[in-house]
């Protein structure tokens, strides 16, 4: 559980948002999945925690013009399965991110520092 102090969250004050050897090979595979870099490309663009409910609308809206077969309310639906039981609990395992799931919040966390240099530019 997450807990805050003002707009602060407890889990901010433990954040170096530093690398510790996170391997070349994951950052590629985070960065050549399509959804997982939108995710990285959104936290990258906003400053501290983020809605993750903000962020699956976010890539619904990307991802509807890739899928136009789908309603916009089912391929959220799909975004939201793959974002809660696929690349948060990913990221999360390599200490890429931090997500709570009662507040519904996500921010980057220890190893974030090295993958968001390579977002802005990517290895060749």
């Amino acid at each position: 559980m997450t807990t805050t102090q003002g707009d602060t969250y407890l889990f901010d004050a433990l954040n170096e948002n530093i690398s510790s050897g996170l391997p070349d090979a994951t950052i590629r595979e985070f960065l050549e999945d399509r959804q997982c870099r939108a995710i990285l490309q959104y936290l990258e663009a906003h400053d501290g925690p983020v809605n993750i409910a903000a962020m699956i609308d976010h890539l619904t809206f990307q991802e509807i013009d890739i899928h136009p077969s789908e309603t916009a309310a089912t391929l959220s639906e799909h975004i939201a399965a793959a974002v809660w039981t696929v690349h948060l609990p990913a990221l999360a395992a390599h200490d890429i991110v931090r997500y709570d799931r009662q507040s519904r919040m996500v921010r980057w966390w220890r190893n974030a520092g090295r993958l968001t240099q390579y977002l802005r530019d990517p290895p060749k």
